[in-house]
């Protein structure tokens, strides 16, 4: 009863634990899903995931691995700095073991972005393709809106680089992938991403034309402010074409959304004023493009920003007739290009130091790769050359076994001759005691003589061929045709004996060993006289049933039976097998 109780227990625990699993993985399942739906909501799943935090002791491996993903994931949607890799290099280590293919695109992904906070853009890129690479594309369940971000932050990596016909085509994909998805936000966005690229590859048209594509797309899912800031964009490309009024009507459009500022770029709303107040500049409201022009200056933290306002400023100045102004000015803006200029080379040559670090680092990683795959060639060499010696040493056993098989087969024919000789004599000097005639007295003494030199041959054959386990009957035995024969039938069940073989088996043992008869034959069945013919070849007892058609329990019973019978004496049937073998 008290078994029971402990039983239940255990169960009502085992049960508990896996409620409390099943618990957190829902949790987290909420959490992935909120924070899917816009980036404002991973703020939520944050807050509901550190809610968990103090009970991470009782999640389970891969419920960590994952809590850790999805927390990382949100911190990234939230536009939260990551400060270290060490969390997420364990995610996808574990992830691209354990991990389905989206769970590791999504991790190597989210390892991208941290190194991409941390200034490592080789090591970024490195991981935004190892998360291209995981993406199965022919998967019906594939994350296609995980893999259009990862395109997405690849181009704007590029472009940090410089590198615009990639970022370009790092932008289409995006597009291409979010449309899959069914993000046709992130497909307009992704999209217009390319605009900056056609800008500065100097296709100032194309550049247009997806501002305008862009508008029209926005507009029609409803997103109007999108779609007016980015008809809106196309202000200064108007102005670099000279088409003011196109200039002033996209302007105007833009001005209408309130939109002042991008968070994700510290000096948005000082280009906001500069470019407001060029806009006022070329409608001639001269006080309110100081206004803005000053106020821009005020706020500007960049020295290409700082160059274009003081440059606008020049212009204002020219034109209320201030010449020693818009010169100052003017000087002015050449000095925030000159230092731009450098601050863009330093940035530039640090780059370059990164990946020229990060292209050392991955030699040094091909070296060590060469090294340890040149110890793993020896390690397979020394392995085969093992085997190679266990090989040729098993085949140089064999074959001095076989050597001393043939050397054992010719000392038994010898052996053999000896004892037919001895027997011989034995009965010749039996009949000559017998007629005790002075007469043959001298022909007795050569007999003895002669049978002691045999006694002394078979003795020396003995020691030096014989196992010593076995006498010389278990040799002769072992090695006779009919011992053959029933190992042949042993190893071939199909085959059958016939009663010619019992008696040659027989025949065989008592030729040899002419003790069986008395002790054996005489006062046992024939059933029970096979056994013991058997038992002294070391015949199995489960083939031994086989052969008289009984049981292995018959077989074991018989043999205590006997022992009983023939040596008055209660035993195991292992103790018959021994008294039979002792039998010589």
């Amino acid at each position: 009863m008290k078994e029971k109780v402990i039983f239940l227990l255990l169960i009502i625990m085992l049960l508990a634990s896996c409620a409390g699993n099943r618990k957190y993985d829902d949790l987290m399942q909420r959490a992935d899903s909120i924070m899917n739906v816009n980036d404002d909501s991973a703020k939520v799943a944050i807050r509901m995931l550190d809610g968990v935090k103090s009970q991470l002791p009782e999640f389970t491996q891969s419920q960590k691995m994952r809590y850790e993903l999805l927390r990382h994931k949100a911190m990234n949607k939230a536009y939260i700095s990551f400060t270290s890799d060490s969390i997420m290099k364990e995610v996808v280590d574990y992830y691209d073991r354990h991990g389905s293919a989206n769970e590791r695109m999504l991790a190597n992904y989210v390892l991208g972005c941290v190194y991409r906070d941390l200034r490592e853009a080789p090591l970024a890129l490195e991981y935004y393709n190892k998360a291209t690479e995981q993406a199965d594309t022919t998967a019906v369940d594939c994350d296609y809106g995980t893999l259009a971000r990862v395109y997405n932050q690849m181009g704007l990596l590029f472009g940090k680089h410089y590198l615009i016909t990639q970022e370009l085509a790092a932008y289409e994909k995006g597009s291409k992938y979010a449309l899959q998805a069914g993000d046709t936000l992130n497909t307009i966005r992704y999209y217009q991403n390319r605009m900056g690229c056609f800008v500065i590859l100097g296709k100032i048209d194309s550049a247009i034309n997806v501002n305008l594509n862009a508008a029209k797309m926005f507009k029609r899912i409803g997103k109007n402010d999108d779609a007016a800031i980015a008809f809106g964009s196309n202000y200064g490309l108007y102005l670099q074409q000279g088409d003011v009024k196109k200039a002033q009507e996209a302007f105007k459009v833009y001005l209408k959304t309130g939109c002042e500022e991008n968070m994700e770029y510290e000096d948005s709303k000082a280009y906001i004023l500069s470019e407001r107040g060029l806009y006022y500049m070329f409608v001639n409201q001269l006080d309110s493009a100081y206004n803005d022009l000053s106020q821009s200056l005020n706020l500007c933290k960049s020295y290409s920003n700082k160059a274009n306002t003081t440059k606008a400023l020049a212009q204002y100045y020219s034109k209320v007739n201030q010449p020693k102004m818009a010169a100052a000015f003017a000087l002015k803006s050449l000095e925030y290009q000159d230092s731009d200029f450098i601050e863009t080379r330093n940035t530039q040559l640090q780059q370059l130091q990164g990946m020229y670090d990060y292209g050392r680092h991955q030699k040094l990683a091909v070296q060590a790769e060469k090294k340890a795959m040149q110890r793993n060639h020896i390690i397979y060499i020394l392995v085969i050359a093992c085997i190679a010696i266990l090989v040729i040493s098993a085949y140089i056993y064999r074959r001095g076994i076989l050597l001393k098989k043939k050397r054992i087969a010719a000392t038994q024919l010898l052996y053999e001759d000896s004892l037919l000789k001895l027997q011989k004599l034995q009965e010749e000097l039996a009949q000559l005691r017998k007629e005790k005639d002075d007469t043959v007295s001298l022909v007795i003494r050569e007999k003895e003589e002669a049978i002691s030199k045999l006694k002394e041959e078979v003795k020396d054959i003995r020691a030096k061929f014989s196992n010593p386990l076995l006498s010389d009957a278990d040799i002769i035995l072992r090695n006779s045709s009919i011992y053959k024969k029933f190992r042949y039938i042993e190893m071939h069940p199909m085959e059958k004996l016939d009663q010619e073989d019992w008696n040659e088996l027989e025949t065989t043992v008592e030729r040899f060993i002419p003790s069986f008869i008395p002790l054996l034959k005489e006062r046992l069945s024939e059933k029970e006289y096979h056994i013991c013919l058997l038992v002294k070849f070391g015949f199995s007892t489960s083939f031994i049933a086989t052969l008289l058609e009984i049981t292995s329990s018959g077989v074991s019973a018989s043999r205590k039976k006997m022992l009983e019978k023939l040596c008055n004496r209660v035993g195991t049937p292992k103790d018959f097998d021994e008294y039979i073998r002792k039998i010589q």
